[in-house]
C-alpha cells in the first residue's frame, strides 16, 4: 500500500492539492472572489474537454469554443424566453416565439439540449471528417473555419441571438425554487468539475484511452491490426463536445451573459494556450494551465492598467519556451529522471503506450 502511494505520479498529488484548495477557498475569500473562482472552475471543465481530445487522441481542435458556445446559448435562450418574447427580439419586430424556442421554455429540456446540440454538431462534423480520413493541418483548418462561421452566424442572427451584444441579464441557476446563492453555485460547479475529472481520468486509463493514445502515436499500425481509428476519434470528439457544452451551460448563470465571443476563434485559442502552458495529455496540466492563466488575468487586470496583457503574455511565452511540455509535463519528466523510472505514464510518448502486435490479442478481447 505504501509502495503504491510512494509510486504515484506527481500529477496525482497536484490534483489532490488543487481540489482541496478549491473546496476550502470559500472559507478564505469574499463572495466576489468566490464568484470569480466559479468561472475558473468552469474553465477547468472546458480545458479537460479539450485535453481528452488533443492530449489523448492528438486531435487539436482550433474551434473547440463552438461547443462551449452552443451549450451556453441553448441555456441562455431558455432563460431569455422563459417569460415570453424577450426585449431584444421585440426590438426587431418579433412578436411570437418560433417553435424551436418554445421548446426551450422547459428548462429541463434546455439542459438536455445543451448537451445534445454540441454532441450532435460534433457527431455530424466528425463523421464527415474522420470517415474521409482528414487529419493533421487539414483537420485544424476545418475546425477553425467552422468556428468562424458559427461565430458569424450568431453575430448576424440578431433578432434571435442578440447579435454582437449577446444575451445579458440572465438569472442565477435555479431548480424550480429560489435562485442558488453564490456559494451554492460555486460548490455545484465544483462537484460537476470533480465528476468530469473522474470521468476523464477513467476514460484515459481504460482500454478506450489506450486505443486513443495508439491513434495519436501510430494510426496506420492501429488500422493494420484491424481497428477502425475513425470510430474511436468520432466517439471522443462527441464526448469532448458534450463536456464543452456542459461547461458552457454552467458559464451562463455564473456570468449572467453570453456573446459570440464565447463561441469563436479567440476563445478557442485561449483554451489551446491553457493546455500549452500547463501541459497536455495528463489532465492535470489542462486544469493547472486554465486555473493559473484565468486567475492571473483577473488579478493582473485589477492591479495594472493596459499593460496587464503584456505581462501575462510574457509569462506565458517564458513558460512555453523553457517548458515545452508545459509546467506539469516538465514536472513529470523531472520526477522520472529523479527516481530513475522509465515506465510509461499517461503523458509518456513512448511506443509502449500504443497497441503493438505483442498486446494486440489482449486489447482486442477487452474492447
Amino acid at each position: 500500500m505504501l509502495n503504491k502511494i510512494r509510486n504515484l505520479g506527481i500529477e496525482k498529488y497536484i490534483d489532490l492539492f488543487l481540489f482541496i484548495f478549491l473546496i476550502s477557498f470559500p472559507l478564505l475569500a469574499s463572495p466576489f472572489r468566490v464568484e470569480l473562482m466559479s468561472k475558473c472552475v468552469i474553465y477547468l471543465i472546458f480545458a479537460l474537454s479539450l485535453d481528452i481530445l488533443w492530449g489523448s487522441a492528438g486531435l487539436m481542435n482550433l474551434g473547440h469554443a463552438m461547443f462551449f458556445g452552443l451549450g451556453g446559448y441553448v441555456l441562455a435562450l431558455s432563460y431569455a424566453v422563459k417569460n415570453g418574447v424577450p426585449a431584444f427580439m421585440v426590438s426587431f419586430g418579433v412578436t411570437e416565439l418560433p417553435w424551436f424556442m418554445q421548446i426551450l421554455q422547459n428548462q429541463a429540456v434546455a439542459f438536455l439540449l445543451g448537451l445534445l446540440v454540441p454532441g450532435a454538431v460534433a457527431a455530424l462534423l466528425g463523421y464527415f471528417i474522420f470517415t474521409s480520413r482528414v487529419k493533421g493541418v487539414f483537420f485544424n483548418i476545418i475546425t477553425l473555419a467552422l468556428a468562424s462561421l458559427i461565430e458569424l452566424f450568431f453575430n448576424n442572427q440578431q433578432k434571435y441571438t442578440g447579435g454582437a451584444n449577446g444575451i445579458s441579464g440572465l438569472p442565477p441557476l435555479s431548480f424550480g425554487g429560489p435562485p442558488l446563492s453564490i456559494l451554492e453555485t460555486y460548490y455545484l460547479v465544483l462537484v460537476v468539475a470533480l465528476l468530469v475529472y473522474i470521468f476523464c481520468r477513467w476514460l484515459n486509463n481504460c482500454r478506450f484511452g489506450l486505443i486513443l493514445r495508439s491513434v495519436r502515436e501510430n494510426e496506420s499500425r492501429l488500422q493494420f491490426l484491424g481497428f477502425n481509428p475513425a470510430a474511436f476519434k468520432l466517439v471522443v470528439f462527441v464526448v469532448s463536445g458534450m463536456i464543452a457544452g456542459l461547461s458552457g451551460m454552467l458559464y451562463v448563470p455564473v456570468n449572467s451573459f453570453i456573446s459570440p465571443n464565447n463561441i469563436g476563434v479567440v476563445f478557442s485559442t485561449s483554451v489551446l494556450v491553457w493546455l500549452a502552458v500547463g501541459g497536455r495529455g495528463n489532465l492535470t496540466g489542462a486544469m493547472i494551465g486554465a486555473f493559473l492563466i484565468t486567475w492571473m488575468e483577473s488579478l493582473l487586470s485589477e492591479r495594472l492598467d493596459d499593460s496587464w496583457q503584456l505581462v501575462l503574455g510574457a509569462v506565458m511565452l517564458i513558460v512555453v519556451v523553457f517548458f515545452p511540455k508545459g509546467i506539469i509535463g516538465s514536472l513529470i519528466d523531472w520526477q522520472k529522471n529523479k527516481s530513475g523510472q522509465h515506465q510509461p505514464s499517461e503523458c509518456d510518448d513512448s511506443a509502449k503506450q500504443a497497441i503493438t502486435p505483442d498486446n494486440y490479442n489482449v486489447i482486442r478481447e477487452k474492447v
